[in-house]
């Protein structure tokens, strides 16, 4: 899975890092990725570094290397000489061309094609139990949260937080299957977990 972001971005072009701060005095920066094994971006490419109310800018990457140990790259911008002007790009996103992004394996999505998925799940028996909608995407710092809205009949809408892991993703085709452990799902779409399990358990 290649991690992407905001639906509200062109539907050509995906997010695939941020600068988090300088790197040395001669302009470079860091760069955290989204994906810690993405390849996207590659010296001569054009990204676009966006950030909320801020116009944007288009850079030509001059040189990309990686940080030992780290999901995060040293990048030289073309323009940006010194440690002042890197520090006023903190922040920002890199946004690159969806044409410019390496092809995706069989087995790989961009987060943002989630984006108004459907999300459920198979219940013993065959049944399909509907989860809710992916309304966005966010992060806790240590992985990548799809915000999954749902509506129990009679209350407001609410959401929940779907960890992007290869072990929760079950399928995705017109729609995102999942498998859970129990305590993932709120209490409202959680009901009837522990008995079926308990059945589960003694057939």
């Amino acid at each position: 899975m290649r991690p992407a972001a905001s639906p509200s971005q062109p539907a050509d072009a995906l997010a695939v890092a941020v600068i988090v701060g300088p790197h040395g005095v001669r302009g470079w920066v860091r760069v955290h990725l989204h994906s810690p094994s993405s390849s996207a971006l590659r010296p001569g490419l054009v990204v676009n570094l966006r950030a909320a109310g801020r116009d944007d800018l288009s850079l030509k990457l001059v040189a990309v290397d990686p940080i030992p140990g780290k999901p995060m790259l040293r990048v030289q911008l073309a323009g940006v000489t010194d440690r002042d002007q890197a520090e006023a790009l903190r922040g920002r996103e890199l946004w690159l061309a969806r044409s410019d992004l390496p092809a995706l394996k069989p087995d790989e999505f961009y987060l943002a094609d989630l984006i108004g998925l459907a999300v459920e799940r198979l219940r013993p028996g065959g049944r399909v139990q509907p989860l809710g909608k992916v309304v966005g995407l966010t992060s806790n710092g240590a992985q990548d949260l799809l915000e999954v809205e749902y509506e129990i009949p009679g209350r407001r809408p609410d959401t929940w937080l779907l960890p992007v892991l290869p072990h929760f993703i079950a399928e995705v085709e017109g729609r995102l299957r999942v498998e859970l452990p129990l305590g993932m799902l709120p209490d409202a779409l959680a009901d009837g977990d522990d008995i079926e399990d308990d059945q589960g358990s003694r057939s």
